[in-house]
């Protein structure tokens, strides 16, 4: 049976505490879940802090596109190992997930790590009241440990859509996949890319019960907003 474990500070963590997962098609038990408890939530915070003060924080953006770029060539690599993971979790059919949900998933990365390191910074000068000029500039600063809450029925488009800009924008990252569907989040995903410079994405999983009490006391105190660069 399969064990679906939470990833933190680069590791494989089980639980105590434990639900099944099943297939929304058939009913098929497809594995164990291992739910976060406030302990697991708050060293992946943790970890993702310790990262950002890292060698992550430290990368130019260069570096990150670089490495974001390696993580959708390992999804587009695994893309079987995903497809499958995928219509287990969510009942899809292969048309539908093989088309939309694993390519798009992979690409975000890609789209998204272009984007940042394409887009233009800001610069204009105004007249001070001495008669002088005054430069105004912009600076792009990662905002630091962003939460992520991911839905059931686009588990690893979704995820992806908000993962992959804050990574590219040099936030760290703690994930929250849906109880309902967290397969593909707990593959294996960015292991081989990401562990090229440990620690900016740090996944816990957690039941519906338990995100109320973990999430919101937990995560939210951090920078829990959308990703900015």
């Amino acid at each position: 049976m399969k064990e679906f474990l939470n990833f933190i500070g680069g590791e494989f963590v089980a639980t105590g505490k434990t639900f099944d997962k099943r297939a929304p098609a058939d009913n098929r038990l497809i594995g164990r879940v291992h739910e976060a408890g406030a302990a697991e939530v708050d060293a992946a915070v943790g970890a993702a802090r310790a990262a950002l003060a890292g060698d992550w924080g430290r990368m130019s953006v260069v570096q990150r596109v670089e490495l974001l770029h390696a993580v959708a060539d390992e999804i587009e690599r695994r893309f079987d190992d995903f497809l499958q993971a995928e219509m287990a979790d969510t009942g899809k059919p292969h048309s539908l997930a093989s088309h939309i949900d694993i390519p798009r998933g992979a690409a975000n990365f890609k789209v998204f790590a272009d984007i940042v390191k394409n887009v233009p910074t800001e610069t204009f000068e105004t007249a001070t009241p001495d008669g002088g000029q005054a430069l105004n500039y912009a600076i792009r600063s990662p905002l630091g440990v962003i939460g992520v809450v991911c839905p059931w029925n686009l588990p690893l488009l979704l995820m992806t859509w908000k993962v992959g800009p804050a990574l590219a924008c040099g936030n760290t990252v703690v994930v929250k996949p849906s109880e309902e569907t967290p397969a593909t989040a707990a593959l294996p995903w960015c292991g081989p890319a990401l562990n090229r410079c440990p620690g900016p994405m740090r996944r816990s999983t957690a039941s519906s019960a338990s995100t109320r009490c973990i999430i919101s006391p937990t995560v939210m105190r951090f920078a829990v907003k959308c990703a900015g660069c």
